[in-house]
């Protein structure tokens, strides 16, 4: 099957190597090359080809609308677009490009695993052919579809956000350390991560897009970012793609930075 995941790290590299551990035909690209690549028409032949999209952008809205976009003029009409619903509903993503029955919401968090789960939502205008296919897609690549109701976050990126986003607040206002905040959640709540290295993990970035995503949607103040979170952001601090988030990072982690 001709997959193409589109998006940003670590999104697009895990999800990708899983596509193509299962056998399937995949190209990855990252959303700041993929506008050019269409421009240039590198990828219109992979897009034409195209059975699956998974789109995985969840930074920024308006970058997530215009690559839909374009994604959706370039692909077959039946083409199966798997949108990220970390930061959007799929009802939004659906909005965003023609024929909005085929776009099936998705949440899904790196690191991710030979076998898993993948949460679905359908949104207002999905069509049960695509969640369909959407749930034979994921069962195929080893991860269990649970159907959850649409809504941005879904569920495990709603929680996640929320624990990361409250994680850095309690660092703001000098609780613990970073090592300490970190260390506390790993042995009290056997999470894999800590949240500050979580969030170094995902892309401080992302997870300013999932909290926002929530906030723009529900207007709940539990889910306004944390100041910190965003001055990070806007100093380049993204985590352990740009090198420095709340560790710093030379191929391997190093201590809070």
């Amino acid at each position: 099957m001709k997959v193409i995941v589109a998006g940003e790290d670590p999104f697009v590299r895990e999800v990708g190597k899983l596509c193509k551990r299962h056998g399937h035909d995949t190209t990855m690209i990252l959303v700041e090359d993929f506008i050019s690549a269409l421009q240039s028409g590198y990828i219109l032949d992979d897009l034409a080809d195209a059975e699956v999209i998974i789109e995985l952008h969840n930074e920024s809205a308006a970058a997530k609308h215009e690559l839909l976009m374009a994604i959706g003029q370039a692909v077959r009409p039946d083409t199966l677009i798997l949108a990220s619903a970390l930061a959007t509903s799929a009802t939004q993503a659906g909005g965003w490009v023609p024929n909005p029955e085929r776009v099936v919401g998705f949440g899904i968090l790196p690191p991710l695993v030979d076998v898993g789960v993948v949460e679905l939502a359908g949104g207002l205008l999905t069509g049960d052919e695509a969640m369909t296919q959407a749930k034979h897609f994921w069962d195929q690549l080893g991860y269990e579809p649970v159907i959850v109701g649409d809504g941005s976050g879904l569920i495990r990126a709603r929680i996640i956000g929320c624990l990361i986003n409250e994680a850095i607040s309690a660092l703001l206002e000098g609780v613990a350390t970073i090592e300490d905040i970190d260390q506390a959640m790993k042995l009290g709540t056997n999470y894999p991560f800590g949240p500050l290295e979580w969030a170094d993990y995902l892309g401080l970035d992302t997870v300013l897009g999932i909290m926002r995503g929530l906030y723009d949607e529900w207007g709940d103040d539990r889910y306004r970012p944390s100041p910190l979170l965003k001055r990070m952001v806007i100093a380049g601090k993204l985590g352990k793609k740009s090198g420095s988030g709340f560790y710093e990072y030379d191929g391997v982690k190093k201590g809070g930075a």
